[in-house]
């Protein structure tokens, strides 16, 4: 696929989700005159650029969705629920088609066959189609065409500005784009202007054409033709039959010839003619009246053509936004973090050699790369809620499957997180949510009978919480079934009948593989298949799920994610002759474990901080490492959610810039790390799994 057909293909989704969020907008808040303009749009974007490409299929339907729409926008039509639905389908079917002219294969017969069914749909819709079929049954004579349409010639002048090809358009697709409006039925090829082959520049224009254009559409769809390159060329557009806007396009030329001359030449109408026999009758009929008036010999004044219909000018609007391709930003972003880790070296050798310019040097560049680091991360920093409102259709189309009444909400959706990140997680959150809808909330019956709103309430909230982005998706439904999960998870031979769970360690039993509560197998849930994949998704990419249930009162599930999975800042710890990387955001502070708090411990991993019961985490033990080469002992405090733990260390180096590298296929398994990183020395860095390590310190508590 080439650069152009890309750029296409990302504008149309852009499109379709415009479409989309215009349409879930009208269900939820009723139909406004925004939102219908926002379809409208949508249309007629992809209708513009896909003609450009000649996908005519696409712009055949997606002119028929647009004819209908501008006239729900003139008020000629009223967007009903039926309608909005019918609109929903009209997007997916869109999508449809481009994905089919995209890789340039025609519609196969069941395609063609649900396009024009589509088609035949719109059209009902339109304003007075019963009578306007009945006319057309009736009605015939020579203003038609055959078809019942009334059609005009158009005389369309236009000249390529110099710098048109700057504007990174194509005149071709341009002109491919007329016959589906219509016919044209003469052009004239205005060349003039091409200078010897020792004086052109190639990156000027200097051609133009001359069209007579056969069609039914009135002027502003022709003028729409040209939309995509409006300030880039000197346009023209009116009636073929207008002597006086001919008169005044040959007066204003500035062609190195004779326009009229060669128009006619050409077989162009000559409006002219038709005027002097209208004026030449004229004339006979007023001497036949008034035989005997005296002729005027007043001059007369000139006649002043009409103001050229020339497109106005479009206020230029400058965008300040980029497209440009992720895999581009990752190049960037792997570079960055090269230079990240050959600056901890210079920095490094800076402090053996005690070179105080050297360091200076090196500190500055510390700081400059930092926010280059920054501002690079920043670019694949995306609003959540751009991505998470294609939820409210997936919400609603499987409501209506199960035949249900849910409120969707969404909440903290200018919430920022990398846009890999935010990529990788949306599979998962579709499939909890098809779960809340499917398991979790009661049909409206059930719910009366609960003494709840018929109505089930779904919400997907996002926030940001010690380094990390917090996701929670809840429910105001049945609550997980605690006594049927366990029951489940001990047929299938995942615990045994004298476990003794709590009840999270219950609930999380559902992301076993294969586990599943439900009394019966639908298209959407039931099969045990999924739940797993989503909490082992998540894991791969460094987070964790944990699971609330009220009965009766709903679910609620809480997914941590790191802001980002590139370069963190990091804290540099030491413990036996490892050194580790502590992600800074989740520190909450340092101390020494001196000797009052060894002699409170009293062999115990806790120590009384502030009146609050800290447990620790001995990291030489957990590690296997070897004897401490400090007599100093260190406790990092970290908090992760609602947990809190210290973490026994034995020295502390201070803040690190981390470049984050997998460990590869053999260590990437083992618990509590989850990566790697360089030091300016060369040697390898453990990054601390810190949700992983706490869980291992409370299941070692109980």
């Amino acid at each position: 696929m080439n650069e152009e057909l890309e750029l296409f293909c990302e504008d149309v989704d852009e499109q379709l989700t415009f479409m989309e969020n215009a349409l879930i907008t009208m269900q939820e808040d009723g139909v406004d005159d925004e939102s219908v303009g926002a379809l409208f749009r949508a249309m007629h974007t992809i209708k513009g650029t896909a003609g450009m490409f000649g996908f005519d299929d696409v712009v055949g339907f997606t002119h028929i969705a647009e004819n209908l729409l501008s006239e729900v926008r003139d008020g000629k039509v009223k967007l009903t629920e039926d309608m909005i639905d019918t609109f929903f389908k009209v997007k997916d079917h869109t999508q449809k088609l481009i994905d089919i002219a995209v890789q340039n294969e025609p519609l196969d017969e069941f395609m063609q066959v649900t396009n024009d069914e589509f088609i035949k749909i719109l059209k009902q819709m339109m304003p007075g189609t019963e009578s306007q079929n009945e006319e057309e049954e009736l009605i015939f004579d020579e203003t038609t065409d055959g078809n019942g349409s009334d059609k005009e010639l158009w005389h369309i002048s236009f000249r390529l500005k110099p710098n048109f090809f700057a504007s990174g358009m194509d005149i071709i697709s341009i002109l491919n784009f007329f016959p589906l409006l219509g016919e044209i039925k003469n052009m004239l090829f205005i060349g003039s202007k091409i200078p010897n082959i020792k004086e052109i520049n190639p990156t000027e224009a200097y051609i133009g054409y001359e069209i007579e254009f056969l069609s039914d559409a009135p002027y502003s769809e022709i003028e729409e033709i040209f939309e995509f390159i409006i300030d880039d060329i000197d346009l023209h557009i009116f009636k073929a039959d207008d002597a006086d806007m001919l008169q005044a396009l040959i007066e204003n030329s500035d062609d190195n010839l004779d326009l009229k001359e060669e128009l006619m030449a050409n077989g162009f109408k000559n409006p002219f003619e038709t005027e002097q026999k209208d004026e030449t009758q004229h004339k006979s009929e007023a001497e036949a009246v008034e035989p005997k008036k005296v002729e005027n010999t007043t001059a007369k004044e000139p006649l002043k053509p009409k103001e050229s219909k020339k497109a106005p000018k479009k206020e230029v609007h400058k965008s300040f936004s980029l497209r440009v391709d992720s895999s581009k930003i990752d190049q960037l972003i792997n570079q960055i973090s090269e230079m990240v880790i050959a600056n901890a070296k210079v920095t490094q050798r800076a402090d053996i050699l005690d070179d105080n310019e050297l360091s200076e040097s090196a500190t500055i560049l510390s700081d400059m790369l930092e926010e280059i680091r920054t501002g690079i991360m920043n670019i694949r920093m995306v609003q959540v809620g751009d991505s998470f409102n294609k939820f409210k259709r997936i919400v609603h189309d499987i409501a209506k499957k199960v035949d249900k009444e849910i409120d969707f909400e969404i909440i903290g959706g200018d919430t920022e997180l990398d846009k890999m990140v935010v990529e990788k997680i949306s599979d998962p959150l579709m499939h909890m949510l098809r779960n809340s809808i499917d398991h979790g909330i009661e049909t409206p019956q059930e719910r009366e009978k609960l003494g709840k709103s018929p109505k089930g309430h779904v919400t997907l909230k996002t926030y940001p919480d010690a380094g990390t982005i917090v996701i929670e998706i809840s429910d105001d439904g049945r609550g997980l079934p605690k006594d049927k999960i366990l029951s489940k998870a001990i047929d299938n031979g995942l615990v045994s009948k004298n476990s003794n769970l709590n009840d999270k360690e219950i609930y999380n039993l559902i992301f076993a593989a294969g586990l599943s509560t439900a009394e019966e197998v639908s298209d959407i849930s039931g099969r045990g298949v999924g739940m797993d994949v989503v909490k082992s998704n998540i894991e791969a990419l460094r987070g964790t799920v944990e699971i609330d249930s009220k009965p009766n009162e709903g679910s609620l599930f809480t997914i941590r994610l790191p802001l980002t999975l590139a370069i963190i800042d990091g804290f540099l710890v030491q413990s036996g002759d490892t050194k580790y990387i502590i992600p800074l955001e989740m520190i909450q502070e340092c101390i020494e474990l001196d000797d009052r708090y060894k002699k409170e411990m009293a062999g115990n991993e806790f120590i009384n901080l502030r009146d609050s019961m800290l447990p620790l985490l001995d990291i030489r033990s957990y590690f296997k490492e070897g004897k401490a080469k400090s007599q100093r002992e260190n406790v990092v405090v970290v908090r992760y959610g609602d947990y809190k733990i210290g973490m026994m260390v034995d020295e502390l180096f201070g803040e690190f810039q981390t470049v984050i590298k997998p460990l590869g296929e053999v260590f990437k398994n083992v618990p509590g790390i989850s990566g790697g990183t360089i030091l300016g020395s060369g040697e390898i860095a453990l990054i601390f799994d810190i949700p992983k390590l706490m869980e291992h310190k409370i299941r070692q508590t109980k």
